[in-house]
């Protein structure tokens, strides 16, 4: 509440009258626009340095320095697209209880994390709407288990015993995750148990070509990877088969830190948008292994919400799926018929 102020009624100069009540009336109007600022969480926001954090494990396998010139440039082009103020020292948390602690010192605003960091930090505060990065017009990506169409893998079971490569960048973070439900969900227990070898590289060739060179038994890579590399060399797709596909999953994401109003993360996602055109937007994406983003709800997470509470749930041994219904597709893992 804005107190009154009441001028003395002495004679003074009239020059000195005016001035000191257009003074007056200065004051009263700076003090009620200070007071409607204060309730406004917009501008307080506005007026804060607005933190983004990246996940470490969005950069398998690249330079630190690379990643955080990039991670730099890029939130200083959002900042500056919208007139938000940004803080230009970008942090790289690496695990889940450094960026607890950025959380909990309210030093992480927009998080680019993976979907699994995602799921086991919401409780502390994290929050859509999302911004999901889309490879192939899809924000989703499909895992394939796939071997030599002359070998004798032809089904999951198959696996006892063999060599396996999987792929590791963030858009395949969780593809070691699905092995390891296609494995129980098929009665062979723990994927180390099965395997005689499972091997993880970071790059698309690396995976591929040793089973189509007989180095490996199989490989694990997304649909989108697995395409490009089709399209490079059609001989693989005569010499390689697909296994098991798994369910459509969102493997990263970019949320926010509970706190901040719906408009103004409406101005963050514009700023992202309008900085999306930009070299630099390409550079980092480029990293990502990303083709742009798009905004989604909360609600986009919820078939890899099952996903991962379904593998947590196996490794934890209390959930017992039977292959009955993982053979149907009514659960992760199913063929190449279920998929898309």
């Amino acid at each position: 509440m804005i107190t009154p102020i009441i001028l003395a009624a002495i004679w003074l100069p009239r020059w000195t009258t005016r001035l000191r009540v257009r003074l007056a009336v200065i004051w009263l109007l700076m003090a009620a626009a200070q007071q409607d600022f204060a309730g406004d969480a917009d501008w307080t926001a506005a007026r804060t340095e607005v933190h983004f954090a990246y996940s470490k494990a969005m950069f398998v396998d690249v330079n630190e320095n690379d990643a955080k010139a990039a991670m730099k440039v890029y939130t200083q082009n959002i900042g500056d697209e919208n007139g938000i103020y940004v803080y230009d020292q970008p942090d790289l948390p690496d695990g889940t209880n450094a960026i607890a602690r950025l959380l909990e010192q309210k030093k992480a605003d927009v998080l680019i994390l993976t979907a699994e960091e995602f799921f086991a930090l919401e409780k502390l505060g994290l929050e859509g709407p999302l911004l999901l990065s889309k490879v192939q017009n899809a924000y989703t990506e499909d895992y394939l288990l796939l071997a030599r169409t002359d070998s004798t893998i032809s089904q999951v079971e198959d696996l006892t015993g063999r060599s396996l490569i999987v792929a590791s960048d963030a858009r395949n973070s969780l593809a070691s995750a699905w092995l390891e439900v296609l494995c129980r969900e098929h009665g062979l227990g723990p994927a180390a148990g099965v395997l005689a070898r499972i091997a993880h590289h970071s790059k698309t060739t690396q995976v591929v070509l040793p089973v189509f060179f007989r180095k490996m038994d199989a490989c694990i890579v997304t649909r989108a990877g697995w395409e490009v590399m089709c399209e490079l060399n059609p001989q693989l797709k005569k010499q390689l088969r697909v296994i098991a596909v798994s369910p459509p999953l969102v493997p990263t994401l970019t949320c926010f830190r509970s706190g901040f109003t719906d408009s103004f993360k409406e101005k963050i996602i514009k700023a992202v948008d309008l900085s999306s055109v930009k070299p630099e937007f390409k550079q980092l994406m480029a990293l990502f292994k990303t083709d742009s983003l798009v905004r989604q709800p909360l609600s986009a997470l919820e078939g890899t919400r099952t996903f991962i509470s379904t593998y947590q749930q196996l490794r934890a041994g209390t959930n017992q799926i039977k292959i009955a219904a993982a053979e149907s597709g009514s659960a992760p893992g199913g063929s190449e018929g279920s998929a898309k």
